[in-house]
């Protein structure tokens, strides 16, 4: 058998709260309330199916408490129906605006008043339903773009024998940092998927000037440059992932204003941008490349403290030198 639906009622007169739970009884589970602020009490306990709310109450009214309802994000969607002994324009307007989804006049009529609620209670499960329904078809074509460019993000490492895993290991060192800047464990998996997803505007620069074993013109590098902007332009409608484009976008900028492609200043890089700017950095130095073998530890070590509050954020430099002082590292898989 089907649990009863729940019913709140709100009226300061004790008659009218019991000709209600009389009516409605037989079909609904009843909670009176003899007040607004009553009202929100016992909302802070339960959660109805719908909220019938006399206008007229001394101390809060009617209006006030609508408010206060739909302010709150856990109550926002429970359908409210006003009851008024006063039917007209002005009120009618005022409560829709509010958030209202019908009225009843008082005395109410009960048949009128069984079938006003059973139908806005219906409605009111259709767009939960829906709204549940829309959010399930959403994350599903998000996982499945998602999955596309992860595939992309693996061709962009497989172009070149020298990046191989470079993006993973990036997003390896971004999560090590995350957990000792003592991120929760959402923002410290957010991050990492971003990470890896940091370099994917490579995929349309030319496999000529990625692969390129000497120094790059200023002309190329003009256009290597450019992979950051395609990375955000490719990654700008994911929502499943927290400031996706912004960590591709960004992750070139220096602390100093000096970086690109935007010349952002300190604290207005996005933290994640500078979290992936200092790991992007030190993988490029630890791992061999096309124009160089990988930079000796102590080289590397100078280098991140060189870039103090110059290329990087101190405090991120902190953190890197102690994850090279603890000897942690992320060979190949």
């Amino acid at each position: 058998m089907n649990a009863k639906k729940v019913i709140l009622v709100v009226d300061d007169t004790v008659i009218n709260l019991t000709y209600a739970s009389e009516v409605l009884d037989q079909i609904y589970k009843v909670i009176p309330a003899k007040s607004g602020i009553k009202a929100l009490e016992l909302l802070e306990k339960i959660t109805p199916d719908l909220i019938l709310l006399d206008i007229e109450m001394p101390e809060m009214d009617g209006y006030e408490t609508i408010k206060k309802i739909k302010n709150n994000p856990k109550n926002a969607n429970i359908p409210v129906i006003f009851l008024t002994a006063h039917s007209d324009k002005e009120n009618e307007l005022t409560g829709f605006k509010l958030g209202a989804v019908d009225f009843i006049t008082k005395p109410f009529v009960p048949e009128i008043t069984l079938a006003r609620i059973a139908t806005q209670i219906e409605l009111s499960e259709y767009r939960n339903n829906l709204e549940m329904l829309v959010r399930k078809k959403t994350e599903e074509v998000e996982t499945i773009s998602l999955q596309a460019i992860m595939a992309i993000a693996n061709t962009v490492d497989a172009k070149d024998v020298y990046t191989r895993q470079h993006s993973m290991r990036v997003a390896k060192y971004s999560r090590e940092i995350a957990k000792r800047l003592s991120w929760d464990e959402d923002a410290i998996d957010q991050l990492y998927n971003l990470a890896l997803l940091h370099d994917i505007g490579k995929i349309g620069i030319p496999d000529a000037i990625l692969n390129k074993p000497g120094r790059l013109t200023d002309e190329e590098f003009t256009i290597m440059k450019t992979h950051t902007k395609m990375g955000a332009d490719i990654l700008k409608d994911i929502t499943m992932i927290k400031d996706v484009a912004k960590g591709a976008l960004y992750h070139h900028e220096r602390y100093d204003g000096r970086g690109y492609m935007q010349g952002l200043v300190g604290e207005d890089i996005p933290i994640v941008a500078r979290i992936v700017g200092i790991a992007d950095a030190y993988d490029a130095m630890t791992s061999d490349r096309a124009y160089r073998k990988k930079l000796p530890m102590d080289v590397v070590r100078a280098e991140i403290e060189k870039g103090r509050n110059t290329q990087f954020d101190g405090e991120l430099v902190d953190i890197m030198l102690s994850i090279i002082d603890d000897g942690i590292d992320f060979p190949d898989e």
